[in-house]
């Protein structure tokens, strides 16, 4: 029998691989999941890291009606996606920040049906597709991340969805799939501005497949988010960006102390007075100035860090569960995975999806190239690594098997 299993199976295997293709084993991972993410909730301590106090500011803002204000008031610095999220779940329940964790356990229970689905897509057998959603399902850096505050559960679900509708909409032609898709894109960019750009490529993709009215709702739908944040920060700070954390990110990747893991243990001379507008510019000539000085150590550093992208350990200045000796076991034993999908993604390289998916690790690269690089910068595309994971093992087995 070629596949997975190559020996005739005894009848409990083959009872344990007829449970795995069905859909009930997606039900009992996302069942599963949930309460594994749920039980490590309930063991997190209630303190949370800097950047989570201040989400927890913008969220208690929102809920009050008073706008996107963090400890320092007006702010373009983050993306407004995850501050609206949690400004909903406060207004809904009040201020009690366990219930947006438990709102993000929740939502990635669609993660296991997501990536059965696009593994379907991808030609895998209802095996090897429900073994990719295994994975993604107990991903320990997701299953962390939905502990905490930040952005990553949001951005997640929100990228592998945009993903998925993205096809459908070529598969479909479909106007409703196309802005379903938009919307996904879009949301994903506000969650996390690195993915901003990500509805401009993947309508250059649909496009490429002659769905042209399509891309063109997709980049319609996908870019509104992004623009109407850039006109608030017009009306609000009087300067049309998207952020105004480029140039502070900028100058951690660019000066004499830099490292391609060094991220946030560099302290750059900071002066918070000149406004935050101002203090981003500030931040930016300081790199540039940096940068034509020292052009090819700057190369090299981007080389670099381009390749950290796909490290799971990082070097983590915030000590905690993130940095213990679990940490960086698990984080060493995801590689293995990660370069799987990569490899998925070369193998597969004609496929829509695969070009979905490298489009937005192509962005994570670039960004963390540039600036500097961070284990969870990458985990909302490692849900479609473990699919493209799959296929190359799957491909390495078949090749492995004798003809005939």
């Amino acid at each position: 029998m070629r596949g997975l299993f190559v020996n005739q199976p005894t009848p409990r295997v083959q009872l344990l691989r007829s449970l795995i293709e069905s859909r009930r084993w997606l039900v009992i991972l996302a069942l599963l999941g949930t309460l594994l993410r749920f039980a490590l909730i309930a063991k997190t301590p209630p303190e949370h890291f800097l950047d989570e106090v201040i989400y927890d500011s913008i969220g208690v803002s929102v809920s009050h009606g008073l706008g996107f204000k963090d400890t320092t008031g007006f702010f373009a610095y983050r993306a407004p996606g995850q501050g609206a999220f949690i400004g909903l779940i406060f207004t809904l329940v009040g201020h009690r920040p366990y219930a947006v964790e438990i709102a993000g356990a929740m939502m990635l229970a669609g993660l296991p049906f997501l990536c059965s689905r696009m593994g379907r897509i991808l030609g895998l057998s209802p095996l090897a597709a429900n073994l990719g959603a295994t994975l993604a399902a107990f991903h320990p850096g997701i299953t962390y991340a939905s502990t905490t505050l930040y952005p990553t559960v949001l951005t997640t679900i929100t990228l592998t969805l945009a993903i998925w509708l993205c096809w459908e909409s070529i598969e479909r032609d479909r106007a409703g799939w196309a802005i379903a898709a938009g919307l996904a894109c879009g949301l994903a960019g506000a969650a996390t501005t690195t993915f901003a750009p990500f509805a401009f490529f993947a309508a250059v993709i649909i496009a490429f497949r002659r769905r042209f009215s399509m891309a063109v709702l997709v980049a319609l739908f996908g870019l509104v988010p992004a623009l109407a944040w850039m006109i608030r920060n017009e009306i609000v700070l009087h300067d049309f960006t998207l952020a105004t954390n480029g140039g502070y990110n900028l100058e951690l990747g660019a000066n004499d102390q830099a490292t391609p893991r060094s991220g946030n243990w560099i302290d750059p001379q900071l002066d918070w007075s000149v406004g935050e507008v101002r203090f981003d510019r500030n931040l930016r000539d300081q790199a540039k100035t940096w940068i034509r000085a020292h052009p090819a150590r700057y190369a090299e550093l981007s080389i670099l860090r381009a390749l950290a992208v796909f490290d799971s350990v990082g070097k983590p200045r915030t000590q905690g569960v993130n940095s213990g000796r679990l940490a960086q076991i698990v984080g060493w034993a995801l590689l293995p995975v990660v370069l799987l999908g990569v490899a998925g993604l070369i193998l597969r390289c004609r496929h829509p999806i695969a070009w979905l998916t490298a489009a937005a690790l192509g962005l994570v690269v670039l960004s963390s190239a540039l600036t500097l690089a961070k284990p969870r910068f990458r985990l909302p595309i490692d849900p479609m690594l473990c699919v493209f994971a799959m296929s190359t093992a799957v491909s390495i087995k078949h090749r492995s098997l004798p003809s005939g």
